[in-house]
C-alpha cells in the first residue's frame, strides 16, 4: 500500500528511473523534428501566446494594488474669468490665476493596503502557476497530437503497402484466368479487395492532410513536418523492456489547481482582514502648496497668498449599513469552500495518478502480447504466402494474412504509443513537485 501526503512542501518523485529523474523515452527522442516544435511553443502557438496576457493583466493589478501604499502628487492650475459687483463701488471684471501642488500618502489603514497588495500578490502568483502548467500540458497535449500524426501516417504506409499487394494479387488472378486455373468469382473476390483497399487508403491519405494542417496551425510552426515513423521508434516498440519503466508512486502530491486554491484561501483571508477595516479610523498624511486671493474692503484690489499646508487627516465610516460584514461572511463562505474543494482535489489528485499508473502497467502486458501477435502474424503471412503460389489457398485468405500482419504491427505502435503518452502525462502532473 503507498500513502500519500499533501503539503506545502513538494517531495521529489520516485521512479523507477531514479529518484528525482524525468523519463528518457520522450517522442522527441525518436523523432528529432518534434524537438524544435515544443521547444517553440509558448513563443508561436496562439493559444499559450494569448494566454500569457493574463499574466501580464495580473502584474498590473498588483501595480495597482501597490500603489494605493504609495505617494500620490498632483498639480493643480486654475484660469478665472471674475465679474464683482461690489457694495458702494462699480461693477469690475478681471481675470485671474492661481496654482496649487498637492501630495497625499496613507499613514495607518489597520492593515487593509497591505492585505489588497498580498491579494493582488497571490494573485499574480496563481496566473503564473497556472501560465506554466498550461505550457506543460500544452507541450503534453503536442506530443500526443504528434505521436497520433505518426500513428495515423504509419497506418497509411500500411494501407499503402496492402493496396499495392492487392492490385498484384488481382493482376496474378487475371493472367491466372486467362489460363482458366481460377474462375470469375476468384477474380471478383480479388477486385473487390483492391477495391476496399483503395477506399480505405483514400481516407487515411485526407485525414493525414487535414490533421497535420491542425496539427501546424496549432503549435504555430511553419516548417513542413514529415511525421515519419523512425528506425529508432520501430526499434523501441519492438525491443524495448518496459518491465522497469512504471514509476513508483509519488509520495508526495501537489498540482497547480491544488497551489491555486492554497492561493485562493490565503486571498479570502486577506480579504476578511480588508473588510473588517472598512469601519475602523484610517489615517493619511496631507500635504498642499497653493494659492488664494482675499478681497480687500477698502478698493478693488485683491491680496494673492501662497500657504503651505502639512497635517494628518482621519477618516472614519461610522455605518455603512452592514456592507463590510456582507463582505466579510462572503470571504469567510468563499474561504470555507476552497479549503473543501483543496480536499477533494487532492483526493481526485491521487486517484488519477494512481489510475495512470494502473493504466501503464496494463500497457506493459498489452505490448508483450503486440509483440507476439506480430510474430505469429508474420509467421502466417510467410506460410499463405508460400500456399498461395503454390495456389493452395484462395487469394481472400492470403489477402486476409497480410492484412492481420499489418494490423498487429499498427496494433504494436499503437500500444507502445499510448504508453509514451500515459507516461508523458504521468510526468506532466507529478513535475509540479519537483519545481
Amino acid at each position: 500500500m503507498c500513502l500519500f501526503f499533501l503539503g506545502g512542501k513538494a517531495f521529489h518523485s520516485l521512479n523507477a528511473e531514479g529518484q528525482g529523474d524525468r523519463y528518457p523515452h520522450k517522442p522527441e527522442a525518436f523523432f528529432p523534428e518534434l524537438a524544435p516544435v515544443l521547444s517553440g511553443l509558448d513563443d508561436k502557438a496562439p493559444y499559450l501566446v494569448e494566454q500569457r496576457e493574463l499574466v501580464r493583466q495580473a502584474g498590473s493589478q498588483r501595480m495597482i494594488a501597490d500603489s494605493s501604499k504609495g505617494f500620490k502628487f498632483g498639480v493643480n492650475a486654475q484660469v478665472q474669468s471674475i465679474h464683482e459687483d461690489r457694495p458702494s463701488q462699480d461693477f469690475h471684471h478681471r481675470y485671474r490665476a492661481l496654482g496649487s501642488v498637492y501630495l497625499t500618502k496613507p499613514l495607518y489603514h489597520w492593515g487593509a493596503l497591505d492585505a489588497a497588495s498580498k491579494v493582488a500578490e497571490l494573485s499574480e502568483k496563481s496566473s503564473k502557476i497556472r501560465h506554466a502548467s498550461l505550457l506543460r500540458s500544452y507541450r503534453s497535449k503536442v506530443r500526443s497530437d504528434y505521436l497520433d500524426m505518426i500513428i495515423l501516417r504509419y497506418e497509411g504506409e500500411l494501407a499503402e503497402a496492402s493496396y499495392g499487394l492487392a492490385l498484384e494479387n488481382e493482376q496474378d488472378l487475371v493472367r491466372r484466368q486467362d489460363l482458366g486455373h481460377v474462375s470469375d468469382l476468384t477474380v471478383y473476390e480479388g477486385t473487390l479487395a483492391r477495391l476496399k483497399q483503395s477506399i480505405k487508403l483514400s481516407e487515411l491519405r485526407r485525414k493525414v492532410y487535414h490533421q497535420s494542417r491542425v496539427f501546424l496551425m496549432e503549435t504555430g510552426y511553419s516548417t513542413k513536418l514529415t511525421f515519419a515513423k523512425t528506425a529508432a521508434f520501430t526499434n523501441f516498440c519492438e525491443n524495448h523492456s518496459f518491465s522497469g519503466s512504471v514509476p513508483v508512486l509519488v509520495s508526495q502530491l501537489s498540482s497547480p489547481e491544488v497551489e491555486s486554491l492554497r492561493n485562493e484561501i490565503e486571498v479570502e483571508t486577506n480579504k476578511i482582514k480588508i473588510a473588517e477595516a472598512d469601519l475602523k479610523p484610517k489615517l493619511n498624511l496631507i500635504g498642499a502648496v497653493y494659492q488664494d486671493q482675499v478681497a480687500l474692503a477698502s478698493n478693488r484690489d485683491t491680496l494673492t497668498r501662497n500657504n503651505l499646508l502639512v497635517g494628518v487627516e482621519a477618516k472614519w465610516d461610522v455605518w455603512d449599513s452592514s456592507l463590510s460584514r456582507g463582505k466579510k461572511e462572503a470571504a469567510r463562505s468563499r474561504k470555507r469552500m476552497n479549503e473543501l474543494s483543496l480536499q477533494q482535489n487532492s483526493a481526485r489528485l491521487r486517484l488519477a495518478i494512481e489510475d495512470l499508473r494502473n493504466q501503464m502497467v496494463g500497457l506493459e502486458e498489452e505490448i508483450n502480447a503486440n509483440r507476439q501477435l506480430v510474430k505469429v502474424a508474420g509467421n502466417r503471412y510467410d506460410k499463405s504466402l508460400i500456399e498461395f503460389r503454390q495456389n493452395r489457398i484462395t487469394p481472400t485468405l492470403h489477402f486476409e494474412s497480410r492484412l492481420t500482419l499489418d494490423e498487429s504491427k499498427l496494433d504494436l505502435a499503437k500500444s507502445v504509443s499510448r504508453y509514451l503518452k500515459l507516461r508523458d502525462l504521468y510526468d506532466e502532473r507529478t513535475s509540479f513537485n519537483r519545481n
